[in-house]
């Protein structure tokens, strides 16, 4: 097999996309520097060697491709300034590997800033419009569920994620209830037995709460004695003013959201005390960060899974939501339509679940 290895079957093994894995084979920089030896390393261990054909081959086609101009996508962003959304790793993944799919059938990505000051739906769709553009990716809001306007006629269009409530797009998106099965089903096989789970309820909203109904469901199949009542309290959420009530933790502020996270820890101590998890699966890292400052040791006395594993040197075990993945089946959905002539919203939407997987780490055993 080591030197029939394909693209196909190497990119499979390092669980991301076939462009990730070209891009990094070719050392392009829009891929991160650790998953770039990572595949490297991957295809040096497999004895992976290009097909001089096929390399010849997509050579001529990126060569045309370049020599013909491509049909724009916009991709709209809803935070508070321009480039803010960058600095959010979900989306700048969903907007990485909406780019590469664009590039690999031909499209081409352009973003666009549709809180740009002065601008509302009627002067945005003009805009667009008067461009040329006729497919549009919805970037997720960065607050809570919302209405986006656009004149849809003149649309192909699909959303990223569940936060746009309305209207009712074409979405493709994460499949949260698979994503906490896989979780907790892969957390019972290492041994735990009383699994914990803490959110917000904001958050849960945001999802549709495709969490909370994923741990329910699993829960039912458990003897009482091993059932743990999710933390699910209101008043956690998105403030607009700086991080506060959390202790200081490296994590935190590496998956810091926009705005700022409210945390209150006696919650979280009183739950923690009374129902004693084994192991606690969430959405952010703050209770790994409440855990550790009580000087409870992980994963030794308790582990920790996240449902947003977001980065390859993330220091916890979790679900890779796959970001990319979502990003690029937002763009397959907005181009199957821009190919069959189909403007308007849908009225059959579809929604488009990428599994994610479990990835390792340090804070189970």
């Amino acid at each position: 097999m080591s030197n029939f290895l394909t693209i196909r079957q190497l990119a499979a093994l390092a669980g991301v996309s076939q462009a990730t894995v070209s891009m990094a084979l070719h050392h392009h920089p829009r891929i991160a520097q650790g998953t770039r030896e990572r595949i490297l390393k991957l295809a040096e261990a497999h004895g992976y060697t290009p097909d001089p054909v096929v390399s010849s081959l997509m050579t001529r086609l990126r060569t045309a491709r370049r020599e013909r101009s491509c049909e724009k996508i916009a991709y709209l962003s809803f935070w508070k300034t321009a480039d803010m959304w960058r600095g959010n790793i979900n989306e700048r993944a969903y907007y990485e590997g909406a780019c590469e799919r664009a590039e690999e059938t031909g499209y081409e990505i352009e973003h666009f800033w549709a809180k740009e000051p002065g601008m509302n739906g009627t002067r945005l769709s003009r805009i667009l419009y008067t461009r040329g553009i006729r497919g549009v990716v919805l970037g997720p809001l960065p607050r809570h569920l919302g209405h986006v306007s656009l004149d849809w006629r003149l649309f192909a269009s699909a959303a990223l994620g569940l936060t746009i409530a309305q209207p009712n797009v074409h979405r493709a998106t994460h499949a949260y209830h698979d994503g906490m099965m896989l979780a907790l089903r892969t957390l019972k096989r290492r041994g735990y037995r009383r699994i914990g789970f803490v959110n917000s309820a904001l958050f849960e909203r945001r999802v549709k709460h495709g969490w909370l109904s994923g741990f329910l469901t699993f829960q039912q199949q458990l003897p009482q004695s091993q059932r743990v009542p999710p933390l699910l309290p209101r008043e956690w959420g998105l403030s607009d003013g700086p991080l506060r009530s959390f202790p200081k933790s490296p994590e935190i502020g590496m998956h810091a959201c926009a705005g700022g996270m409210v945390w209150s820890p006696e919650r979280f101590y009183k739950w923690l005390d009374e129902y004693r998890p084994e192991v606690i699966v969430s959405n952010t890292a703050h209770p790994l960060a409440f855990v550790r400052e009580k000087g409870i040791r992980v994963p030794e006395e308790i582990g920790f899974a996240s449902l947003h594993r977001l980065l390859d040197t993330d220091p916890w075990a979790g679900i890779d939501r796959l970001p990319r993945s979502i990003g690029a089946a937002g763009v397959d959905l907005v181009t199957g339509q821009l190919q069959n002539n189909e403007y308007g919203l849908p009225r059959c939407p579809k929604i488009v679940s990428i599994e994610g997987v479990w990835r390792d780490g340090p804070t189970v055993r």
